[in-house]
Order: C-alpha cells, then structure tokens, then sequence
C-alpha cells in the first residue's frame, strides 16, 4: 500500500511539472526594442486553451519555450474586490520580435522576486507611496491635510539603483529626525537617490485639475484608498477626492494609478463627476519650475519637462505625460504647466501615462527623455500581438 501512495505521490509530482500542449506566441509589431513590458492576457483565456479549472489559476507557471527560463507573471483584477480576471506577463521582445511561452502548473514554485512595491507611511502621517526599480513615487491623505500640508499633486523620488527604496528612505529620515542629523535626510543624496522634487501646491508629476479660463481648479488631498494589486509585477490603487468648487460646478474625481515593473511611467484613469455641466475641460499636467522647459515632442499626445530640482547639485528631474491620440487630448502650456486637456461628460474617463526620469540615473539628456516619451507612445499605439499555437 506505501508503495502504491507513493508511485501516486510522483505521478501527481509530473503533473504537476508537465508542460502542456499549447503555448502563447508574441510578437512585437515595431522596428524597435521592446524592454520589460507588461502584458495582459485574459485568464479565461488561458485556463481554457490549458485546460485548466479556476482553483488551478494560482499555480500557474509561464516559461519561455526555448530557454525555460521563468517569466515573472501575476494574476490581478482590475475591479475592487473581484477574483482575478488577467494573467500579467512580464517581457521584452526585440525588434519584430517573437517569443513562444509555455506553461506548466507547479503548486511549490517559489514565490516571483517583488519588483514592484508601496505602502502608507505612518512615519509621516498617511503619506502613500509606491515604486518599481526605476521611479518612486507619493501622494498625500487626509490625516497630511489636517496639517496644513495640502496638495493633490504627486511627487517624485529620485534614484539611480535599481532598488526598492521606499522603506530605507523613510527609515533614513526617521533616524535623521531623531538624532537631529541633517545629512540622513531623504533630501539629501547617499548614492542610492533622494527627493528633491518640489510638488507644493502644483500638480507636481501627472496629478490633475479643472482646467478653466487659464487656470487650475485643484481638489484637496485624497480621502479614500482601495488597494487593486500589490505585486510582483503590478503595483495599482485607487484613490477618491472630497467634492470641491470648480468654477461654480461641484465636482468628485476617482483616480486608478498603475505601476508596471520595468517603466518609468504610471498609467493613471481619472473620472470626474459633476452636475450642472454638459462637459468640463479636464487636464493632467506636469509643473514647469523656474528654470525648467517645457516642450510638446507630439502634438495632441506627449508632453515633456526638463525640470529643476530643488537641490541645484542634483542635476535635472524629467517629468512627462503620453496620451493616446484615441483619448483626443490638446497639448496646452498655461498655469505653470504643461498639460494635456480632456473634454469629458460626466462619469466619462480619461487615461493616461506618467512619469519621471533623473539625469544622474538613466536619462542623461532631455534628448533622451522626449525619445523614451515618443516610443512610450508608439509601444501603447501598437502593443504586443497575442496568440495561441500547438508545441
């Protein structure tokens, strides 16, 4: 009988390791390089071509065909509070380039390594912050507002490692602070990076506004945060504002903020809602500091910042938003930023990317920081093809 249980035990062990017949082709549509993108594939999708019941979707393992080396994957949703519906691959594919990726299902597979994090940061009130291995970034809560500290811009951290810096940061401070030690400040540059963006009252990097008559009309800090994926790949949240007086209309705004492994850029979906209105004039925008210049490398669709750094010696903060010409946005200077502007009704969305680069880090030059801008949209214009073929 013991030998029986375990000739049973190995044969669910190949199994569990077995390829299965089917695979998942990519192909890359452009003449360029695709670095580390993350790509969606339908769940269903997947269980059905691997035959696969839901309750197997967890243990999962994407390889690619030919090297068997393993493809950080993660299953997510992109609804509150709802099973995953989306397989999230992460890949590169060069240029007119195909990649075959198999599957296999393995319960004991170790973990994917976190390429991708955030948390709030009780160090300084509800600071939220969140990152990938190229940018930093943070927004501010109520219990910041109840300080006077007031803005729902988003700021930038710099850094030149591809490390999560999120919790040594704060924790650099918070030994600063208490041993009255100026030099441990995130402020200040230890190798690895520090804050020396200026957000104040702005929209800082991508946060967003009413745009009327010329001028911003900003809400508060956020009031609300729900949590949609935490890793290892995707990092997404969505937060909510308190209505505020827009030019005599009163409005909420939602916003869903995606961090991708691998992209300096946030994809970011704002809905407004309002009464009183047919439509409002709605803009993402990117402060434009003394100092700074602002340009529009495509028309409708990419604005770029070469920005100044509150600390002269940290060199220059890139800072950008990409736009699908579909969402049919206008490119505008005005208020102290670059923006692109939305016309949108009631309860209807806009979606957009942004970011940051750093010249001391990966973007030297704001040459090559209009360049990143410019494939970002050509790569959302033309994304992965996807399809299913036999071993």
């Amino acid at each position: 009988m013991r030998i029986l249980i375990a000739h049973c035990a190995i044969a669910l062990s190949l199994v569990s390791q077995a390829a299965f017949g089917q695979e998942l082709v990519l192909s890359n549509p452009l003449n360029v390089d695709r670095s580390q993108e993350v790509i969606e594939v339908p769940l269903q999708q997947v269980l059905d071509h691997l035959h696969l019941a839901p309750a197997q979707a967890g243990a999962i393992v994407a390889e690619d065909a030919a090297t068997h080396r393993r493809i950080p994957g993660q299953l997510y949703s992109d609804a509150l509070d709802t099973p995953p519906d989306k397989l999230l691959l992460l890949v590169q594919l060069p240029a007119h380039g195909r990649q075959r990726i198999s599957f296999r299902i393995d319960p004991n597979a170790p973990k994917t390594e976190a390429l991708v994090f955030g948390r709030e940061a009780p160090e300084r009130k509800d600071d939220f912050a969140w990152e990938n291995q190229q940018v930093a970034y943070r927004i501010y809560g109520p219990a910041l507002e109840a300080t006077g500290e007031i803005t729902s811009g988003i700021d930038v951290w710099s850094k030149r490692v591809p490390n999560l810096v999120i919790d040594s940061f704060y924790k650099r401070d918070a030994e600063g602070a208490r041993t009255h030690n100026p030099a441990l400040s995130y402020h200040k540059d230890n190798g690895v990076g520090l804050d020396s963006y200026e957000v104040g009252k702005s929209r800082g990097c991508g946060g967003t506004a009413v745009f009327a008559n010329g001028k911003l009309i900003v809400s508060n800090n956020y009031t609300k945060l729900h949590m949609l994926g935490d890793g290892p790949i995707r990092f997404s949240f969505e937060v909510t504002y308190a209505p505020w007086n827009a030019n005599g209309v009163m409005v909420t705004e939602t916003k869903r903020i995606t961090l991708d492994a691998g992209t300096h850029l946030n994809r970011i979906e704002s809905t407004y809602t309002f009464a009183g209105a047919a439509t409002l004039d709605v803009a993402a925008a990117i402060a434009v500091h003394e100092g700074a210049s602002a340009e529009f490398p495509v028309d409708g669709s990419v604005a770029s910042v070469w920005d100044t750094p509150q600390t002269p010696s940290a060199g220059r903060i890139a800072t950008g938003l990409v736009a699908d010409p579909k969402q049919h946005a206008k490119t505008v200077n005005a208020a102290g930023h670059a923006l692109l502007v939305f016309t949108r009704h009631s309860g209807e969305s806009f979606t957009y990317l942004t970011g940051s680069g750093w010249s001391k880090a990966d973007m030297p030059t704001a040459a090559d920081w209009d360049n990143y801008l410019k494939l970002e949209l050509e790569m959302l214009e033309h994304p992965v093809v996807t399809r299913w073929a036999k071993r």
